[in-house]
């Protein structure tokens, strides 16, 4: 290509350098004007593409969607032939997938967390909205044609392929990529079908998910039962791993969010976008726009990890449930390459005294359960109307066997021929009927035992209602706060001198870091199995394992060869550096920054904890100094079963009143009526038990989950 080879409105431009190849054409940076480029076509039909790009040109569409690359003007040859077109060039911007998987994400986003995860997802939906309110739809959604900057600012690429209709004319898209193409159009001839804005709706989240839930594929999982369906037939069958609504026969895979992890808006989002019954009406891209903007205003940072920014509806952080069940990182502190260092641990930061303090705390005189006792006034009951007929009875029937059995006796003596019968009948009225009572003690004893059981039950929900347990479980936890605070220096020294030992590993996992799956070329390693591999948290070649290959769908022996040869091809090329570098000071960062994260949440626990203490101690006192209604009622059942026992003279029986015994008495009934109404799991069909939330809305809420939880997390309300 000569420089006076094109020309724009009858001028000659120059091109400069050549920044992109593929399989239409090259594109040029343009020399006269740095914020441009040229592509220039290099397929045999140039001319049918010419009236295309000539319509989008005309239609001004660049200014109408400035976060897309939208040809500005036409190309020519100096003949006059269609040569390409010009558009705005896309600086400083990288590829989609190399935010959304977490491997190239600590290579090309480093400084990126949650937070601008979502956002970009948001910027994307606001683009894709853009495209669709000049009239066009894009047909070919894909990672590739999506952009992000460093600022999380978002373009779309490749333009030129989008469907655009100007008057009678319609300019068909006649590309799609599997893996985001909508079901009803799988196996269709793609440049035949008038695409909707519908179409994009599913590629769109395809694309949100895959953001959302660090590069997994929706419709990637494990097969519980039969073969394990190519990516495209799972699309074709709607079959979204991550449903809550139905049983698709699959699982999600291991480590991974589940929907109800976030917000309700977004989660009926993805149901509407995956699901059947809606297919014909997703959520728009200006829909996304709202939902991710709200949840990015709700992320709420992690306790255990401050780089984590998760949901706030999240029942647990599903980083670390993820980090854990894949043995990486998916964020790290970002340390710019200015020689910054970061200072070790200071327990004295900001001029916070611990000592001082817990001298405050243990300053707060915390009574014991037994000097707080509850407040009952209760008089000393007389025998209950029951106790004393059964006395009476008891005494009559003693008093009616003597008279029977000197009756008897007398008889016996003025008959003595009748001994056969009369010697028994006094035995047995003056000696008989032991084996049963007459007073039935039994059921006394019974009625002191659920007087007792109810007295502390309702002793435990006493104490819970005035506060006493939470008096002694937030001293408890301000104890276990100090010793976690006054043992962090030592933790992060232990967890660093653990690094320096593991730095020629850290070093390796590192290099192969950088080589990411989707830039290698690999035999048999195609754009679906790609996506397999991403959605099982392989992306990189440090990633790559015989045992983790093993668990991904479609992967056995042979198909994981050429990945496991590839590693090995990298480890030889690997060479350590005994030097401080880079990586160590990341490394070094993140240990730090997740030891002034803890240390910052324990100062906060630590500091208002004496004025927390004294405040629950004060109502505790307010309200056990009035009497107690329910108490008084189970008192003074416990006092009557205990006086009719004194009363009849039976002995009082021992009974375990432990607080766990105390629970599962006042319990729901385990019958089997009840276990018949045990629901079935959306999302497999097994049977579910009672979970509580430990965080998010739900918190101190108890929820259906699947009995086959990790593997399954289908839950119901």
């Amino acid at each position: 290509m000569t420089a006076s080879a094109l020309f724009v409105d009858g001028r000659a431009i120059h091109l400069g350098p050549r920044i992109g190849k593929g399989g239409e054409g090259e594109v040029f940076a343009l020399a006269s004007d740095p914020s441009l480029a040229v592509k220039v076509y290099a397929v045999s039909d140039r001319q049918n593409r010419e009236a295309k790009i000539v319509a989008m040109v005309r239609g001004d569409l660049a200014k109408h969607a400035p976060l897309v690359a939208f040809p500005l003007t036409v190309a020519r040859t100096r003949d006059g032939g269609f040569a390409g077109f010009v558009m705005k060039l896309i600086g400083g911007h990288k590829p989609l997938h190399e935010l959304y998987s977490p491997g190239p994400r600590k290579q090309h986003f480093p400084y990126a967390d949650y937070r601008f995860v979502v956002r970009t997802a948001a910027n994307i939906s606001r683009a894709v909205a853009s495209v669709h309110s000049t009239g066009c739809v894009i047909g070919d959604i894909n990672h590739s044609g999506i952009l992000v900057s460093s600022k999380a600012v978002v373009a779309l690429i490749d333009a030129d392929s989008f469907q655009i209709t100007q008057g009678s004319n319609r300019f068909l898209c006649r590309v799609g990529v599997p893996e985001y193409t909508p079901p009803e159009l799988q196996g269709k001839l793609l440049s035949t079908i008038l695409r909707t804005p519908n179409h994009d709706a599913f590629g769109l989240a395809v694309v949100v998910f895959q953001l959302l839930f660090m590069g997994r594929h929706p419709f990637v999982g494990t097969v519980r039962r039969g073969d394990i369906p190519p990516l495209h037939e799972a699309i074709r069958d709607f079959r979204f791993a991550y449903t809550d609504q139905r049983d698709v026969g699959m699982d999600q895979p291991p480590g991974t969010p589940a929907l109800t992890d976030f917000p309700p808006a977004v989660a009926a989002a993805f149901e509407a976008a995956f699901g059947k019954d809606s297919s014909s009406n997703r959520p728009t891209a200006q829909s996304w726009v709202q939902w991710l903007e709200e949840l990015e205003q709700s992320l709420t940072q992690c306790g255990d990890n401050s780089l984590h920014f998760t949901p706030r509806d999240a029942s647990d952080c599903p980083w670390c449930e993820m980090e854990q069940a894949l043995g990486t990182y998916l964020f790290l502190p970002y340390v710019p390459h200015v020689g910054l260092v970061t200072a070790p641990f200071d327990p004295g930061a900001g001029g916070f005294n611990l000592d001082g303090i817990w001298a405050r705390i243990e300053s707060i005189s915390l009574p014991k359960r037994e000097r707080l006792g509850p407040k009952v006034s209760v008089t000393s009951p007389m025998p209950s109307d029951d106790a004393s007929k059964a006395r009476t009875a008891s005494k009559g029937a003693i008093w009616g066997r003597i008279t029977a059995g000197a009756i008897a006796l007398i008889v016996l003596f003025a008959a003595p021929v009748a001994w056969v019968v009369w010697v028994p009948l006094a035995w047995w009225a003056l000696f008989g009927g032991n084996s049963k009572k007459a007073v039935d003690s039994g059921r006394f004893r019974r009625s002191y035992i659920e007087a007792e059981q109810s007295w502390h039950r309702e002793l435990e929900d006493y104490y819970r209602r005035c506060g006493i347990a939470d008096l002694e479980n937030l001293y408890t936890e301000l104890r276990e706060a100090r010793d976690a605070y006054t043992n962090l220096g030592a933790e992060e020294r232990s967890q660093i001198a653990a690094y320096q030992g593991q730095r020629h590993a850290k070093q390796l996992q590192t290099f192969l870091d950088g080589f990411d799956i989707r830039h290698a070329r690999i035999k048999g390693i195609g754009p679906a199995k790609q996506a397999a591999l991403a959605s099982y948290g392989i992306d990189t070649a440090a990633d790559v394992s015989a045992q983790k290959l093993l668990q991904v769908p479609g992967f056995g022996p042979s198909t994981s060869k050429p990945l496991l040869e590839w590693r090995s091809r990298l480890e030889r090329r690997f060479v350590y550096q005994t030097a401080p570098n880079d990586a160590d000071t990341q490394e070094i960062a993140r240990i730090r920054s997740n030891v002034q994260g803890k240390a910052a949440l324990l100062r906060k626990k630590l500091v208002v904890g004496p004025e927390n203490l004294t405040n629950l101690l004060r109502r505790t006192q307010k309200v056990m100094a009035v009497d107690d209604p329910a108490l008084k009622r189970a008192q003074a059942n416990r006092d009557l079963a205990r006086t009719d026992l004194e009363f009849l003279g039976i002995p009082v029986p021992t009974v375990a009143t432990t607080t766990s015994t105390a629970r599962t008495v006042s319990g729901p009934p385990t019958s089997s009526s009840a276990f018949s109404q045990t629901p079935r799991c959306p999302r497999c069909g097994s049977s579910m038990t009672r979970r509580m939330a430990r965080r998010g809305r739900y918190a101190g809420h108890s929820f259906w989950g699947c009995s086959r939880y990790p593997s399954c997390k289908g839950t119901r309300n």
